[in-house]
């Protein structure tokens, strides 16, 4: 228990540190200086543009007059070069290896030498370190293709199309998640006949979470903010049957990585089947660790009117990602996780990368020539268009955009495999630097080392497809979180009803 107390409070002592080194200073070149000056956004930042350079230079030059033997000042400044792009001087500030914590306070404000930085500091400057690393290589790759002189591969590239009724789960891990190429499966097999009509039906007043599509200026993952929530029929109804052809603003809001497990088993679980190309999944058993009541969250059901979409983005914590369509069509556009530099790429406050631009070939162009950015023409940009029965699959690190082409319903699920284990566990051990839930989920993925890995895989069907309540018991979750919840409910009815009989038994004894 103590042991547990110590790391919730240095993990405190992290999360404020980062506060101070990422978000703080983020906010401090967007709000301005003087502090009458206009603010600026977020994404001025990731593109470069001038007058967000202008603030961060004279930051910078503020910083740099200031104590560099404060751990704080260091850390701003090299926080505010690697936002500017200067990378390399930034990693110049920051230790390579941080040095062992102090037992001195943990507020920001204290003053001491770089060599013994206080608890939480160390933490929070080896994910600042990181970044930067990152960044400083995404520039050294765009500098090697810019000089390569080879031609730009363009856009609406095919991507892979393979036939379900043929293809084997073996082939698919060789072909495609091993190396990280994405793919479609087509005669899949898989998809629920579920409409907007129908899921009414099953999930009728449920409230249910809304996202939309605001701004394309937004540094959100996926440029997806929050809009709420609402009764899933009044959302379907007003946001989607009623917006057949009426032109929908792409701004509507969507139901967006809703999931099944968590929240409508009881509703939607006995239709669903896992694809039998993806039997393993490491997050989704240690999910089930680390929130044993609230479970595992994949799969997820997106209902969307047509016209919406979801922003360039690239999946968390470096999961494989499928989705099999249930019904209208989406376009879809990948970029290979090897050209994932070439769109400049850029970390804030965490590590999901925002992007200066989407994927449209004029709005690259504009913003290539206007910010000086001659790389993003170079990055392949593959495209296929997503219809009823179809799975596709997008490896780890590849970024994506999704558009809705007519009202769709879709089920999808991120996953851990042998494939990309490692990768994974070293970004949750990053994330674990500042955020508690992290640490536990790479002490699962590391967990597969021991044995786990190989008897997911050993207890997994052979070639055929599996439905989602045995998918999840060999993960570790026999039941639902909804059913999990009742029981424990239950079981504290009982207790409840147990201790006041006792007590009034006890009173009567007493009496008698």
């Amino acid at each position: 228990m103590l042991r547990s107390a110590f790391r919730g409070s240095a993990h405190w002592s992290a999360s404020r540190w980062w506060q101070e080194l990422r978000a703080g200073v983020i906010s401090e070149v967007c709000a301005g200086l003087p502090a009458n000056a206009s603010s600026i956004s977020t994404v001025a930042i990731v593109r470069g543009e001038a007058e967000a350079s202008r603030r961060l230079d004279r930051l910078i030059a503020k910083a740099r007059r200031g104590n560099l033997e404060d751990a704080l000042t260091r850390g701003r400044l090299a926080s505010l070069l690697d936002l500017r792009g200067e990378h390399e001087e930034a990693l110049a500030l920051l230790p390579a290896s941080p040095p062992e914590l102090s037992s001195s306070s943990s507020a920001p404000a204290a003053a001491l030498p770089p060599a013994k930085l206080p608890q939480g500091a160390a933490a929070a400057m080896k994910l600042l370190r990181a970044m930067a690393e990152r960044h400083a290589a995404f520039a050294a790759e765009r500098n090697r293709r810019l000089s390569g002189g080879t031609a730009p591969p363009g856009h609406g590239l095919p991507l892979d199309i393979v036939d379900g009724a043929t293809i084997s789960p073996l082939e698919v891990f060789d072909r495609f998640i091993q190396p990280g190429q994405p793919c479609v499966i087509r005669n899949a097999g898989v998809a629920p006949a579920w409409t907007p009509e129908l899921l009414m039906e099953r999930l009728g007043s449920r409230r249910v979470p809304l996202r939309r599509c605001e701004s394309k200026d937004s540094v959100s993952w996926a440029q997806l903010e929050f809009a709420g929530a609402a009764p899933f029929d009044d959302f379907a109804r007003e946001h989607v049957l009623n917006r057949k052809g009426t032109g929908v603003a792409s701004s509507e809001p969507q139901l967006f990585d809703f999931s099944i497990w968590q929240h409508c088993a009881d509703a939607l679980a006995d239709d669903v089947v896992m694809p039998k190309w993806f039997p393993v999944d490491l997050y989704t058993q240690a999910s089930a660790v680390v929130h044993p009541v609230t479970g595992s969250a994949s799969p997820t059901v997106f209902l969307a009117a047509e016209g919406t979409f979801s922003g360039l983005h690239v999946d968390f914590l470096h999961t494989h990602f499928w989705m099999t369509l249930c019904h209208g069509h989406k376009r879809w556009r990948v970029v290979p996780r090897d050209d994932l530099a070439l769109l400049y790429p850029r970390y804030l406050c965490d590590l999901n990368p925002c992007f200066p631009t989407g994927l449209d070939e004029a709005e690259r162009a504009a913003v290539a020539a206007y910010n000086e950015m001659p790389a993003l023409g170079l990055a392949a940009v593959h495209e296929v268009i997503l219809g009823p029965g179809d799975i596709v699959f997008v490896p780890a690190g590849a970024p994506h955009k999704v558009e809705n082409l007519e009202t769709t319903v879709a089920i999808s699920a991120n996953f851990v495999d042998r494939s990309n284990v490692a990768r994974s566990l070293a970004e949750a051990e990053l994330l674990g630097l500042v955020s508690e839930d992290p640490v536990h989920i790479a002490a699962c993925f590391r967990g597969a080392e021991s044995g786990l890995l190989s008897d997911l895989e050993a207890s997994a069907p052979s070639g055929v497809h599996e439905p989602l309540r045995a998918f999840k018991a060999r993960h570790g979750e026999a039941r639902t979180p909804q059913e999990l919840q009742t029981r424990l409910a239950l079981a504290a009815k009982i207790l409840v009803a147990t201790g006041a009989s006792l007590c009034l038994a006890g009173w009567i004894a007493t009496r008698s």
